[in-house]
């Protein structure tokens, strides 16, 4: 009863969500338009420019062939279905797994705003983790009871899984090595070979990525600038589990040891281990899978974000609801108590979930009806001119820090020829003088300049790689914006920063909160007309 209240709540948060998170943020517009591009090469081309391999696209496609991938609404119903999905694998995983309950799956996963938030984003990261989830019960359910249908059905797993999410590689690679030690235990090479093979068809599957994947770090480099950092991997796993933190550590801890201790000796139990060797099968899918995380992290170079986390997060709650519920009666008890507690705790959730995913669609509808034909945009930063693209339908011509020529998804390629030109925004700063000298006005979009105290206009940075951090663009997108602000504040008559209400009342994600800015008029130079900000 405690497992269906939890799947209640899980279910209201989820529905909760779709009807609040509003827009689709930059991150989600890239994967559909390179979803929907004509041809399959196309869509092979355009995966290089995004993090994840084919499946999720192909979910897109199908979602359009329905007609329902024409709008947001659409397309949010597809992120919850994929929500809805996530609760049933963690079900029938429980299931395949010694007729168990995902208790801790879903106190810890399920119930979790960041993993409905963005579990449900029209990303392959909710998708992703339901077949990682999926493979591990079938993974067991072929150790168990060896045969063709079982193998096929775990293998069929493993390569959509791989194929929704590069990192779930290293993930089957946990689930495959515990279940051939299982089974070498057992003295069952065929079966350990079983096992083998669907590993291994799930890496073959992937060769064809080796040669994009290999190219497309000439472009990466410019995001791929951090490296793996314990504070930042501790900052991420706050952000994902808050004051939860201590407690999910403190589960995997206790789940590793009583799973790993079979290693050792047949482990005594007050009867509760009804299936002896799946608690060793899950510690070492459990122990193996977070090192092979934390390998992945540090071998991709990217900048990690929490949403990186949630495979992570539900892949160990599996294991040690594998573990715990099963090997003493204490245990079965703490499990308890945690779900009890992650239950009453629910409604937390809702603040949480609360917020608006961008507010790019609302300042796209306010300039489609306010911009004079005449009138010219500026989207700063450059990615947010994805949302802007998406969202914008005015007749006012629009432009990016710097100027690029595709906004669909995340050129990278592109930004990496701009920070290899010297003064990349000068056509830019030349639209800018031409509107404000014909009196027209020039609307600022997305990070808003600063005032600039001191008057001096901002040094221009060597080109890349010879800046202050190589290859990596954010301090030329800073050095843009210091230099767009410094020109409107020396050169516009008037600007003003408009509709607060759109970006500061409404509860907004951070990463997407753009702000609004108008400036008309033209002096050859001034002292600052920057408003108090």
């Amino acid at each position: 009863m405690l497992a269906l209240g939890m799947t209640a709540a899980a279910l209201l948060l989820h529905f909760y969500s779709f009807s609040v998170v509003g827009g689709l943020w930059r991150d989600e517009v890239g994967l559909p338009n390179i979803a929907l591009l004509p041809a399959w090469k196309d869509v092979m081309w355009g995966l290089m420019h995004d993090h994840c391999p084919v499946v999720f696209p192909a979910v897109l496609r199908v979602w359009a062939a329905l007609g329902l991938a024409g709008s947001d609404d659409g397309l949010r119903l597809l992120g919850l279905c994929v929500g809805l999905f996530l609760l049933m694998c963690f079900w029938a995983t429980a299931r395949m797994m010694g007729q168990g309950l995902p208790m801790l799956a879903l106190a810890l996963a399920a119930l979790n705003p960041v993993v409905i938030r963005y579990g449900d984003s029209i990303r392959g990261y909710g998708l992703g983790t339901c077949f990682m989830v999926l493979t591990v019960g079938l993974v067991w359910r072929f150790v168990k009871k060896p045969g063709w249908f079982w193998g096929l059905s775990a293998g069929l797993s493993a390569v959509v899984s791989v194929q929704t999410l590069y990192q779930n590689a290293f993930f089957l690679v946990a689930i495959c090595a515990a279940g051939m030690i299982v089974s070498l235990r057992q003295h069952q090479m065929r079966k350990a070979a079983g096992i083998l093979t669907i590993g291994f068809v799930a890496a073959l599957s992937l060769l064809p990525y080796v040669k994009p994947i290999h190219d497309a770090q000439s472009w990466w480099m410019v995001e791929s600038q951090s490296h793996l950092n314990p504070a930042i991997l501790i900052h991420n796993l706050f952000d994902l589990l808050d004051n939860l933190l201590i407690v999910w550590m403190a589960v995997m801890v206790l789940a590793a040891g009583f799973g790993l201790r079979r290693f050792i000796f047949k482990a005594g139990t007050d009867g509760k281990d009804v299936e002896p060797e799946l608690p060793l099968f899950a510690g070492i899918a459990l122990v193996l899978g977070v090192a092979g995380f934390i390998l992945f992290l540090k071998l991709s170079g990217l900048p990690t974000q929490v949403w990186y986390y949630i495979q992570l997060l539900c892949f160990t709650m599996i294991c040690c609801d594998a573990i715990l519920p099963r090997v003493y009666s204490a245990t079965a008890i703490v499990v308890l108590i945690i779900a009890l507690f992650c239950l009453t705790v629910s409604p937390s959730a809702y603040p949480a979930l609360s917020w608006r995913q961008t507010n790019g669609d609302l300042l796209a509808a306010k300039l489609a009806k306010e911009a004079d034909p005449q009138d010219l945009i500026v989207v700063t930063p450059w990615f947010f001119g994805m949302t802007f693209d998406r969202y914008y339908h005015g007749a006012a011509k629009w432009t990016t820090v710097p100027p690029i020529t595709d906004h669909r998804f995340h050129r990278y390629d592109l930004i990496k020829e701009q920070i290899q030109m010297t003064n990349a925004i000068a056509l830019v700063l030349d639209k800018v003088e031409a509107a404000l000298r014909s009196g027209h006005r020039v609307w600022v979009v997305g990070q808003i300049p600063r005032h600039s105290p001191d008057m001096l206009p901002p040094v221009d940075l060597p080109v890349a790689p010879n800046g202050p951090s190589g290859w990596w663009d954010v301090p030329y997108s800073t050095a843009w914006e210091k230099k767009l602000g410094f020109f409107l504040q020396h050169h516009a008559s008037k600007i003003a920063v408009l509709d607060k209400s759109l970006t500061y009342l409404i509860p907004i994600d951070p990463r997407e909160k753009m702000g609004l800015m108008v400036a008309g008029g033209w002096q050859t130079d001034s002292s600052s007309n920057f408003p108090e900000q």
